[in-house]
């Protein structure tokens, strides 16, 4: 499944960029993300629940920073299995920060995500139209923080 759009803030590129690589500011943008632990200044782990329709799961994830340019462009890697043993979750995330000249930031996001188990027993629509909510509304958690422009 792909996830993809573009949003804008007030903050700056500095200040989104130092947003988007704190795992705590982000993970409080994150429906159902708990329990972060920052294990280096790459990797970080985090449990994420979902829900969809009767069937809900937590995952034990972790995180890695793949690549970086910093104030422009972020890769993350994130993988998860579910606490009940019966789902799994791969996902690429990556964002691409540009200035705007009243001085916030314009943000770009393209997400893959793989799950696999008895999550998708749902059906791929019902998933990805659970999973386009989070997105949206983690993009909304995280204007919120930065100041929606």
């Amino acid at each position: 499944m792909e996830f993809e759009g573009e949003f804008s803030v007030a903050a700056s590129p500095e200040e989104t960029w130092a947003f988007l690589l704190d795992p705590e500011e982000l993970s409080s943008c994150i429906p159902n993300c708990q329990d972060v632990e920052v294990i280096d200044e790459s990797h970080y782990t985090a449990t994420i629940g979902i829900e969809i329709s009767y069937i809900s799961a937590t995952f034990d994830t972790n995180v890695e920073i793949l690549e970086q340019d910093e104030e422009e462009y972020l890769k993350v890697h994130i993988t998860g299995n579910a606490e009940e043993g019966d789902s799994r979750m791969e996902a690429t995330g990556e964002m691409w920060m540009t200035p705007r000249d009243d001085g916030g930031t314009d943000v770009e996001y393209r997400n893959t995500v793989d799950v696999t188990g008895r999550v998708m027993n749902m059906g791929s629509r019902i998933v990805k139209s659970v999973g386009q909510r989070q997105t949206n509304k983690t993009v909304e958690n995280i204007q919120a923080g930065l100041g929606d422009a």
